[in-house]
């Protein structure tokens, strides 16, 4: 009887254990345990990935220079990706606004390389190639 009883046991803790499936079969995925708050577990940290990172210069320099690989290889996409990465890493980097633009404009997206230009005017009025920002500016407003 005990030795039913182990092997029952062992069983049904078996199959408890997810089991791996072999290559081209489908997994079936565990529904996903709510709390008594509402939000269903992961989403709390999904959500706190999505907030702004800590300002990190270094890590954003090295993103632009990603971008910057795949603007040359005309992966405009890929480019704006990892543009928009080091924004979030440094928001005030005027070179990862100036090289946005580029690659929007490049894209084809003119409305938003208007917008990533103008915001580079205003993030810095000053800057020594303002006037070159402008005359792009005024160049992609034309219809």
């Amino acid at each position: 009887m005990r030795k039913a009883l182990l092997v029952l046991s062992l069983l049904l803790v078996a199959s408890a254990v997810p089991v791996r499936a072999e290559a081209g079969a489908q997994q079936i995925r565990r529904p996903e345990l709510i709390r008594d708050t509402g939000v269903a577990e992961g989403v709390e940290e999904e959500a706190a990935e999505e907030q702004a990172p800590e300002p990190d210069p270094v890590r954003a320099e090295k993103t632009l220079g990603i971008g910057n690989y795949y603007f040359k290889q005309k992966n405009y996409a890929a480019a704006i990706e990892r543009y928009l990465e080091a924004l979030r890493y440094q928001q005030d980097s005027l070179r990862a606004w100036d090289a946005l633009a580029r690659a929007y404009e490049k894209s084809g997206q003119r409305s938003r390389a208007i917008d990533a230009l103008k915001t580079l005017i205003e993030k810095d009025p000053d800057a020594r190639r303002v006037a070159e920002y402008r005359r792009k500016l005024q160049r992609l407003e034309r219809p």
